[in-house]
């Protein structure tokens, strides 16, 4: 028997189990220690982990070059403006003016294409960056609505030859909803509201998910012929017992003689 890692109540379950789980939010969850280590999803929080990093380092420094840029005067730094200031001469004289002017310009231009190349860079690593998160998050909701799904119709009779067509028909109607602990859990959207998966299966099971129940086992139906005794006729003898007696006996001498 699996442990279902979400309940709606413990009623029903056996003693030995009650002490896995533990209630929050008026829901039972079930107790896991080590979760991270789990082989699904141990390598995908690692990775989590590094993106959300890098990704913070991009942005920060994204942030810092744009400040850098709003903060150059006229595309110098210290250093250079001195140099340049003492190497002018006279600020009066209209050709050093002039080409001080343009040298200015020039440099304000070739910083400003350093910076905007600078900015590009980093923004498609961020996004890069992002784009792998969203598909590691992708991968974990997966997994979370399809195992919970899988075990529910386990639970209510599907048939195991038919299991994969009846995943693949509900599967779309499972949604994953994300805590801001990080916790997630799989629901189905209904007109009624939100209800949680085994409840959307079992209601589906009764209706248009019958052709996938797995037939019903028992004994024949022909009752004690089954291929191992004499089948008995029937008919209409007219309410006469003694009318059906004879019948039998004509069919079955050997049973008259008993």
């Amino acid at each position: 028997m699996a442990l279902k890692a979400l309940l709606e109540t413990l009623d029903g379950l056996p003693e030995s189990f009650v002490e896995f789980y533990k209630e929050e939010g008026g829901k039972f969850v079930l107790d896991i220690e080590g979760i991270d280590d789990h082989p699904k999803v141990r390598g995908v929080i690692t990775a989590n982990r590094a993106n959300v990093a890098k990704r913070d380092e991009y942005k920060a420094k994204v942030a810092d070059l744009e400040a850098k840029l709003a903060e150059i005067p006229e595309g110098f730094d210290a250093e250079e403006y001195l140099a340049l200031k003492a190497a002018a001469g006279d600020e009066n004289d209209p050709a050093k003016k002039r080409i001080n002017d343009e040298h200015i310009q020039s440099q304000k231009q070739l910083y400003e294409t350093r910076i905007t190349n600078l900015v590009k860079k980093h923004t498609e690593e961020l996004a890069a960056k992002d784009e792998a998160l969203a598909e590691a998050h992708g991968f974990i909701d997966r997994s979370v609505a399809e195992d919970g799904l899988k075990s529910s119709l386990l639970e209510v009779g599907v048939d195991p030859d038919l299991l994969d067509g009846a995943l693949a028909y509900l599967k779309p109607s499972v949604k994953v909803q994300r805590a801001d602990d990080g916790s997630r859990k799989a629901i189905v959207e209904t007109d009624l509201g939100e209800i949680a998966v085994p409840e959307f299966v079992k209601d589906w099971a009764q209706s248009k998910g019958k052709a996938f129940l797995a037939k019903p086992s028992g004994p024949s139906p022909e009752g004690n012929n089954g291929g191992r005794g004499p089948k008995l006729p029937t008919g209409n003898f007219g309410g006469d017992k003694s009318e059906r007696t004879k019948a039998i006996a004509a069919k079955f001498p050997e049973l008259a003689q008993q």
